[in-house]
């Protein structure tokens, strides 16, 4: 039995409730069903599981954590004095209260509701001892591929000790009894699993720091007990910020596409891109000069059924056989021609596709360029100083002239890419009287063999031979010619869309030359310094990021600032409107970019919808390092590209 079946099942058993039941269920949805109807979901599990009484479903959790793990399943330890696990407790709390936690922790000291109280075993058939019900739906977890894909942190494809305490230890609790494991905590694990299979973005990955302040830190934290980052976990959402759950070397990250590559990596995909066009080219020029091996079969068949059909024929007409075999080469003669022709097509194609890209290009090159200019122009300059305006004018002027060299290399592209169409059409329409030769030659062929057969019946099975073998070497050719060139097609698209990925590039490196807005590299850099010191001082954790950054403005401006990831947009309007920062967003349009952020940029994040999102429903805020990384309560080596892998909005501001 797997998740799936399970689920499955669960929606079959549901219909057939419908039929027996006056309450209506709902079955369209599994992913609804099983937690809308959690009761009937216990019922359903015990009988799958064949137990008695769905309410055996709790376990203490210490036991739980005490057991072994063998071929990714928790079996009885055997040695009674194994030191059983603690469960881990966050324990940080805020300094003010503006940063305190604001979601309801559940009473640890509730009595639990009475089905997930009691332990106990049940007999299996044969009257041989059972194993308790939950943890025999634990090992049917975890075994599991979509459980396992999760979980397997280290990817071993098998779930060690390690990382099945890890997920035990974080759905523990879920419904509001932290000292038993129960059905309702395993429900809750079950949806963050589905949840997190079904996302298309993950966190980045988070490394230790390689720096050696962000060292220093996370040594302070642990010599001072300082909750650590943990990893492969679904930490719940926390409050003081969002809590961005950390990927194992088996989870997705962010797929890659061209729009987020770096330069470096655009560069290598262009090489990759251009190899894989190379060679569907010439795989094109093998067709078209007849060294493709499949062509070199179909060849050599027909130029034997040929030569035994012109064998015959001149055993009972020389000339005729003469004649044949003359106009057979005059025709082969005009096919390589047109082979040829094709051939220069091909190639030609490639030219034009190359140039109207290069075009496209220059386009979009002037458009930045006078957008860029057009914004330079309108810059209110009324609280500039003589320095600043100065500055402005002289971009001003330079961008003026850039633009004027960019409408010329724009007339020039179009000149080249209309020149290229040019010489096409001069090819196709060369083709086409190549053709016309082809066909005429052919023609000739059809009236002379028509003649052989009427006059000598008995070639008539020869020549049928042949014809056959000649229409199955041409339909071949035309065929796989046809497809080499939509392949072509495609890859020399591609190409040009890595080509046109580059460019764009350059144009954001172009707007962001010439944006007024003053970038102070000199405190971004001190900012981030200030954040390596404040996790020195405070060590590191995780679900707090608000806390983090709070804590470091306060050091490094004296100013306090509360609330979650998601309130610290509205915090950094304020800093904007008191001229400490200013934002930036366009500048940096898809979450791919979030990587070439300067150092000291704050990334603020929009709150997702939920309560099992990650700690995704209290957004997420953030400082950026400059070298791809991150630090909030903690430090990532990855910037996060997605909160949870729902949300997209962001808000990005720099220090001016």
């Amino acid at each position: 039995m797997n998740i799936s079946s399970l689920i499955q099942g669960f929606s079959s058993y549901l219909e057939n409730l419908n039929e027996t039941s006056e309450k209506n269920y709902n079955t369209s949805s599994s992913n609804v069903s099983i937690f809308m109807y959690s009761s009937e979901f216990k019922s359903y599990i015990a009988n799958e599981l064949d137990i008695a009484d769905s309410s055996i479903f709790s376990k203490s959790i210490n036991d739980i954590l005490s057991m072994d793990v063998v071929n990714g399943k928790l079996v009885e330890n055997k040695d009674e004095n194994t030191d059983s696990f603690e469960t881990s407790e966050d324990n940080e709390t805020d300094e003010t209260n503006s940063i305190q936690p604001e979601e309801n922790i559940p009473n640890q000291n509730e009595t639990p509701a009475a089905e997930n109280t009691n332990s106990g075993e049940i007999a299996q058939e044969g009257g041989e001892e059972g194993t308790e019900a939950l943890t025999d739906l634990l090992n049917n977890l975890f075994q599991d591929e979509s459980v396992i894909s999760a979980l397997d942190t280290d990817n071993s494809g098998e779930l060690d000790k390690e990382e099945i305490s890890s997920f035990i230890e974080t759905i523990n609790g879920a419904d509001g009894d932290a000292n038993n494991l129960t059905l309702d905590d395993i429900l809750a694990g079950i949806e963050q699993i589905k949840e997190k299979a079904n996302e298309t973005e993950t966190a980045e990955e988070e490394t230790e720091p390689e720096t050696e302040e962000i060292n220093q830190a996370q040594n302070v934290a642990a010599s001072t007990g300082t909750p650590a980052s943990s990893s492969g976990s679904f930490s719940g959402g926390s409050t003081g910020g969002s809590s961005i759950p950390s990927s194992s070397s088996n989870n997705s990250v962010q797929e890659k596409t061209l729009d987020n590559m770096t330069r470096e990596e655009l560069n290598s995909e262009l090489s990759t891109a251009e190899s894989d066009l190379t060679e569907k080219q010439g795989a094109l020029s093998a067709l078209y000069d007849g060294s493709d091996s499949n062509l070199q079969a179909l060849n050599e068949n027909m130029e034997n059924l040929y030569d035994t059909y012109l064998e015959e024929l001149e055993t009972v007409d020389e000339e005729m056989a003469e004649q044949v075999d003359t106009l057979k080469q005059d025709i082969d003669s005009k096919q390589d021609e047109i082979d040829a022709k094709d051939q220069e097509i091909a190639d030609q194609e490639g030219v034009v596709s190359n140039a109207e890209a290069a075009y496209n290009n220059t386009v979009s090159n002037t458009q930045q360029l006078k957008s860029s200019l057009s914004s330079l122009q309108s810059t209110d300059t009324s609280n500039m100083d003589d320095s600043q305006i100065a500055e402005l004018n002289s971009k001003i002027a330079e961008l003026q002239s850039k633009v004027t060299e960019a409408e010329q290399a724009e007339d020039d592209a179009k000149q080249a890419w209309d020149d290229a169409e040019d010489a096409l059409d001069t090819l196709n329409e060369q083709r086409d009287s190549l053709q016309t030769e082809l066909d005429n030659l052919n023609n000739d062929m059809t009236e002379l063999e028509a003649e052989i057969v009427e006059k000598y019946p008995e070639i008539q099975e020869s020549l049928n031979a042949y014809n056959e073998a000649k229409q199955e070497h041409d339909n071949y050719k035309s065929e796989a010619i046809t497809s080499a060139k939509s392949e072509i097609e495609s890859a020399q698209n591609y190409v040009n869309e890595i080509n046109t990925a580059i460019n764009n590039l350059d144009n954001k490196e172009i707007e962001k030359e010439y944006s007024m807005n003053q970038y102070d590299a000199e405190e971004g850099e001190r900012l981030v310094d200030v954040a390596k010191q404040m996790l020195g001082r405070y060590g590191s954790s995780t679900g707090y990021c608000a806390t983090g950054v709070s804590r470091t403005m306060s050091m490094a401006y004296g100013i306090s600032m509360g609330g979650n990831g998601c309130d610290w947009d509205t915090n950094m309007d304020k800093l904007v409107a008191e001229g400490m920062f200013t934002e930036v967003t366009s500048d940096y349009p898809t979450s791919g970019d979030l990587s070439s952020l300067p150092a000291g940029a704050v990334v603020c994040w929009e709150a997702t919808g939920g309560t099992n999102g990650g700690g995704a429903q209290y957004g997420h805020v953030t400082i950026a390092d400059g070298n791809g990384g991150e630090i909030s309560d903690h430090y990532a080596s990855n910037i996060y590209t997605s909160v949870g892998g729902r949300s997209d909005t962001y808000r990005i501001f720099i220090p001016v």
